[in-house]
C-alpha cells in the first residue's frame, strides 16, 4: 500500500491544476518507502489526452535519485476529463519499447498515479501496472488485466 503524505497529493493536483488543459505527468522519490521529493516533468506531448516525459528532464532526474540514494516511488500524470485508472494508451507507455506490453516493464517497482480532474473534486488513485501476455486476446482485454488498484495511505 503506497503511503503518501497529504503534501505531495496536493502538490499533484496543484499540477495538474496548473497544466489544464493538457496532462501533467512527474515523478515521486523516496527514501526508505517514505516519499521525500515530488517531482514536476514537461510534457512533451503538450496533449490532454497522453503525457511523455521530457527525456533529459527524466534523466537528470534518475540520475540525481542515483546520487542522492532515493528510490523511485511513483509516475504520476493527470486525467483532464476521464476516471483516476491508467487507460491503455498509460499501460503502453509503462513497458520498455513503449506499446509492447510483453516486454519488460520499463519501472516495475515503481506505482502509477492517476490524478483525475474529471469531476469537481479531484481523484488520485494509485496503481501497479504488471506484465501480461496477449495469448490471442485483444490490447484492451491484456491492458485492464495488467492493472491493480493499490489504496493510498495518507500520512500527515
Amino acid at each position: 500500500m503506497p503511503r503518501i503524505t497529504q503534501a505531495a497529493i496536493d502538490a499533484m493536483i496543484q499540477h495538474a491544476r496548473e497544466e489544464l488543459p493538457n496532462e501533467a505527468c512527474g515523478m515521486l522519490h523516496a527514501r526508505d518507502g517514505e516519499v521525500v521529493a515530488t517531482h514536476r516533468v514537461t510534457n512533451v506531448a503538450a496533449s490532454p489526452y497522453r503525457y511523455e516525459m521530457a527525456p533529459l528532464e527524466q534523466l537528470k532526474l534518475e540520475q540525481g535519485r542515483d546520487e542522492s540514494g532515493e528510490q523511485l516511488f511513483a509516475i504520476y500524470h493527470s486525467h483532464v476529463g476521464s476516471p483516476a485508472r491508467p487507460s491503455p494508451t498509460d499501460v503502453r507507455q509503462a513497458f520498455f519499447p513503449p506499446g509492447d506490453i510483453e516486454g519488460a516493464l520499463m519501472f516495475p517497482d515503481a506505482y502509477y498515479i492517476v490524478v483525475s480532474l474529471a469531476e469537481e473534486s479531484p481523484d488520485v488513485r494509485a496503481f501497479r501496472i504488471r506484465a501480461v501476455s496477449l495469448d490471442g486476446r485483444g490490447f484492451d482485454e491484456a491492458a485492464a488485466e495488467a492493472i491493480e488498484e493499490e489504496p493510498i495511505e495518507v500520512a500527515p
